[in-house]
């Protein structure tokens, strides 16, 4: 593949991800992935700056993805995430696939593997003819909620107030995240007293 040196970030994610996805799905075979962060946030609609794609899928998924590309997993653990990942660049493009992720906030944590709901209720989106699985913004916010990511708060939030969401996902969601109850009442602050949202993330 190649692509024009003046394309923007947006365009050159959206040209190499419909051949990733495709690489990831064989790696997966019925494994669970899905395009998780601001690029799913952005699939979806929500004008969020997205500079990378991230994916999740299970440990084995991603080794297997690993050989394929001829990529070594390694394990990482900064201040939001831990997980054995992978780490690639695709024409400029920093590519992250994160095998059994946890995800750390300043109270508490999420593991997507221990929600089943998510997986469950995954929206494809088609991009160039190929069907990608993200995570639905009802997580996006979930998540954005127990990061303290006060931006994709309002961003995810605003989208969901606009175009409607599931709130019965979202139950299913803070209940299977086991998620302390400030945080659930804050994710529930942003989408019933829209006013509150920026106090969300305090």
């Amino acid at each position: 593949m190649n692509l024009e040196p003046g394309l923007d970030p947006e365009e050159r994610q959206q040209a190499i991800l419909g051949p990733l996805v495709r690489v990831i799905q064989e790696a997966a075979a019925d494994q669970p992935w899905a395009l998780i962060g601001a690029a799913s946030a952005r699939l979806q609609g929500v004008q969020v700056p997205a500079t990378n794609l991230e994916f999740i899928t299970t440990e084995s998924a991603l080794l297997a993805l690993g050989e394929m590309l001829g990529v070594a997993a390694d394990w990482g653990q900064g201040t939001h995430l831990a997980a054995n990942r992978l780490h690639f660049m695709r024409h400029g493009v920093p590519v992250f696939v994160f095998g059994d992720p946890v995800f750390h906030g300043p109270y508490e944590s999420l593991a997507p593997r221990e929600v089943p709901s998510l997986w469950d209720a995954r929206v494809k989106v088609d991009c160039r003819g190929t069907g990608v699985l993200c995570t639905p913004l009802e997580w996006e916010l979930v998540l954005a909620v127990v990061l303290g990511a006060s931006h994709r708060i309002e961003a995810v939030g605003q989208k969901m107030l606009d175009h409607g969401y599931d709130s019965r996902l979202v139950v299913r969601l803070l209940r299977e995240g086991r998620v302390a109850r400030h945080t659930e009442e804050a994710v529930w602050a942003v989408l019933e007293h829209p006013d509150t949202k920026s106090s969300a993330a305090e």
